[in-house]
């Protein structure tokens, strides 16, 4: 396998990229058992700087869906985790847009029960804007799974199955995305991204208790909304129809960032284009991941001394 990395981390440790190896027989592989993160650094180029977003959230969410799995052995803290991962970085020599996946996955030969030993690994890749274009989506006829079947809560390889079903059909049907309902017929999320959409003015997005994944960037959005434009996000159930007559709609997430969509079911969105408060608010996120404005330097974790 080809990387445009030389070294990845596994088992906590910086090893080249083509030595890691990971057997079949793990119950990591027979049967899912890994919890994962995707998080995004950004460079700066005035700077010289490479800024990891919200590395610690991303961080203490694998934690969490780690323990939610009932992982057992895991020797490692946050702090220890985002130190490695500056580590791997560094050894790359990254100093562009970069993708980065830390990952908790049950090894040895044990079965589907099996809660340990767990490995800790990272595999990080130079990235670019995942798409610039604006995304046409479905409405899936898969429904999202539900939290007292497979919690959304926990970000993980078996549950992405449901979403990649819904995916591969929305393909297959000419999509480029594809939006999920609930039991009770309300929007949840696109299996890639949250959703948001705009009504009057007024932006709004599922509530985390509509089995949707707890998204770092969704909290994000939300706080810019409300500190930078003034707007305060309603956090609420969506039907289905909302959609069709809505002013508005985009998706958010660390690989799709915040990617305006201009038809569902082949209703066009408003204007058929971006919208005033999704390119508003694409241009504060994107400033705000590389340092350009200075707003919540928290949220940034710098690379490079």
């Amino acid at each position: 396998m080809t990387s445009p990395v030389k070294y990845l981390v596994l088992d906590g440790k910086i090893v080249p990229f083509d030595e890691a190896k990971v057997h079949i027989s793990t119950p990591a592989v027979k049967y899912g058992a890994t919890a994962f993160e995707g998080i995004r650094g950004y460079w700066n180029d005035e700077q010289k700087q490479l800024y990891v977003f919200r590395c610690k959230e991303h961080i203490q969410r694998l934690l969490q869906s780690g323990r939610l799995m009932g992982m057992q052995g895991v020797d490692y803290t946050a702090d220890d985790m985002m130190r490695i991962l500056i580590e791997l970085l560094r050894a790359n020599d990254i100093r562009q847009d970069v993708h980065i996946r830390p990952s908790l996955f049950v090894v040895g030969d044990g079965g589907s029960q099996a809660r340990g030993p767990v490995s800790f690994g990272i595999v990080v890749a130079p990235m670019k804007r995942w798409s610039d274009k604006p995304y046409r989506l479905a409405i899936s006829s898969w429904r999202r799974i539900e939290d007292n079947i497979m919690s959304p809560r926990i970000k993980c390889a078996a549950n992405y199955e449901n979403g990649r079903m819904a995916l591969i059909q929305a393909e297959e049907d000419g999509y480029d995305g594809v939006l999920m309902l609930d039991a009770q017929g309300h929007v949840t999320e696109e299996p890639r991204a949250c959703f948001f959409m705009v009504r009057d003015g007024v932006p709004a997005t599922p509530r985390t208790t509509d089995d949707i994944l707890e998204s770092i960037t969704r909290d994000t959005l939300i706080q810019l909304l409300r500190e930078e434009m003034g707007v305060q996000a309603q956090e609420r159930a969506i039907d289905r129809t909302e959609l069709y007559v809505a002013d508005e709609v985009f998706l958010c997430g660390s690989g799709l960032e915040v990617t305006t969509v201009v038809k569902i079911d082949r209703f066009q969105i408003g204007a058929g284009q971006s919208g005033p408060l999704t390119s508003a608010l694409r241009t504060l996120y994107m400033a705000t991941t590389r340092g350009e404005n200075g707003l919540h330097p928290e949220w940034r974790l710098a690379v490079y001394e």
